[in-house]
């Protein structure tokens, strides 16, 4: 028994010890207070999810942010043309078929087939609209992530690659020459 609180102060001590431990900045202040803030991926995903663009903007790509708003507002702006379309056809196909006589056909020249056809075209299409929306939605948020990911990425001119000859062993000890790539970076 004494042995475990032995191991466990010694423990809480060394961890104490680590976890209370101070860092000194450039500027001498301790607790690095002018320590500089890395740029956060998730921040940037959290921003574009909650706002599309967003994202785009906290990585400073303010050119992207008019792309996702003309793909999202196209597809946003051709869910509401269909929609309509496809109401406005089932609603004609339900007065067609409709026995009242205070019913008014909107659609004379149509036949109850062709609305029925209409209407299930622009239901299709309405639904290929919700389901561009939540991909282009999807790639917004992605875009944002890829981008404060990569924005610590060496881009520099030192990147080079190297061919070197070789010599390889294959499985029955007969040597056969080859290449080797080296990229340096």
């Amino acid at each position: 028994m004494p042995r475990f609180f032995i191991s466990y102060f010694f423990f809480h001590l060394f961890s104490l010890t680590n976890s209370y431990a101070q860092t000194s900045s450039p500027s001498g202040r301790p607790g690095g207070a002018d320590r500089i803030h890395p740029h956060s991926p998730r921040m940037a995903m959290i921003f574009s999810t909650c706002v599309p663009g967003l994202g785009q903007a906290y990585n400073k790509k303010y050119w992207k942010i008019p792309i996702v708003y003309a793909t999202m507002g196209t597809t946003i702006y051709l869910f509401d043309f269909n929609n309509k379309l496809y109401k406005g056809y089932k609603q004609a196909y339900i007065n067609k078929t409709d026995t009242a006589s205070g019913t008014i056909d909107l659609y004379p020249n149509y036949t109850t087939t062709d609305l029925q056809t209409l209407s299930n075209v622009y239901r299709r299409y309405r639904d290929l609209n919700i389901i561009l929306t939540a991909l282009f939605y999807t790639v917004n948020i992605v875009d944002a992530y890829v981008d404060a990911q990569l924005t610590t990425f060496d881009v520099s001119d030192n990147l080079s690659m190297t061919v070197l000859p070789c010599l390889n062993l294959s499985a029955n000890k007969k040597p056969a020459a080859g290449l080797t790539l080296a990229l340096t970076f």
